[in-house]
């Protein structure tokens, strides 16, 4: 975990501080009280801060008030109400934040609350936390609209990646979609990119892809340490260039992969062929497809 990034506040757990550098962009991770949702806090060294999928807004609130921190921001990475849930009661304490999120999912987000958003983000936008900024993804396939946010090392990713996993698609999303954001745009960042997820499905998506391949020993030794995370009542990060080395989402090109499920699910293989363009996205889909299934 970089630096600096504070380590999960769950339920009774403090949340351990590090030391932040002036003018770098500091991360403090919630666990939801309501839900089995993260969310998140970026501020910059002078307590310039926003707020990413605030599920639970008392507790968002108390956050902000408890640690100093002035509240610009509420950012929303897409429609669903496990992101957006805590919004109303953010601003009710917060009235002179701002409510930013991506067009393609703005009116939905708006249809569930009742104010309205104040800026509409598009691919390659900068959205400005104090001397922090962040870039704006556009990273669809959970749903429509859905965005990312990138700040140096930091990918605040909503439910497009988790770890040895990808969004569902049954909530308005679309698996081929998903594909070209994990070909596009994801396979374009640094290895070294920390991702923030807006759950931890960690060890399930884990022991799914050691189904796939029983012999994957990456896996296998993930999977032992994002157990032990877990059980501590941590969240289970990696980065983008450990997906990238044994994830079946990522791993879409890989004859290992595609052999194994030419093999033991040729079946779903061949219905997932006809839906796609190429070879990779059949693969895709077909993991994807197959986790629907598990």
């Amino acid at each position: 975990m970089p630096d600096n990034v504070n380590k999960t506040e769950r339920r009774g757990l403090p949340m351990q501080s590090s030391q932040s550098q002036p003018n770098q962009m500091q991360v403090d991770i919630i666990a939801s009280e309501v839900s089995d949702n993260f969310f998140y806090v970026v501020h910059d060294a002078a307590g310039k801060a926003a707020l990413i999928d605030p599920i639970d807004g008392a507790q968002a609130v108390a956050h902000i008030s408890e640690h100093g921190l002035d509240l610009e921001l509420v950012v929303n990475t897409h429609f669903h109400h496990d992101h957006i849930g805590g919004n109303d009661t953010v601003f009710e304490r917060f009235p002179n934040a701002r409510l930013v999120a991506g067009a393609g999912d703005s009116e939905r987000i708006e249809a569930q609350q009742s104010r309205s958003i104040d800026r509409r983000l598009a691919d390659g936008d900068s959205v400005e936390v104090g001397e922090a900024s962040l870039t704006v993804l556009d990273t669809p396939g959970h749903t429509p609209g859905h965005i990312s946010l990138l700040g140096g090392e930091h990918l605040f990713c909503g439910d497009t990646i988790f770890v040895a996993g990808a969004g569902n698609c049954k909530f308005g999303g679309d698996p081929s979609v998903l594909y070209r954001t994990f070909a596009s745009v994801l396979s374009e960042l640094d290895d070294e990119v920390v991702f923030y997820p807006g759950h931890d499905y960690s060890v399930r998506d884990l022991e799914f892809a050691l189904s796939l391949e029983p012999d994957n020993e990456r896996a296998e030794e993930l999977l032992e340490e994002a157990r032990a995370k877990n059980e501590a009542g941590e969240i289970f990060l990696t980065t983008l260039g450990t997906e990238r080395r044994y994830s079946p989402f990522f791993r879409y090109s890989d004859p290992e992969l595609v052999r194994a499920l030419e093999d033991e699910h040729a079946d779903v293989f061949e219905e997932e062929r006809e839906e796609s363009e190429t070879r990779d996205e059949a693969v895709f889909r077909t993991v994807r497809e197959l986790r629907n299934r598990w």
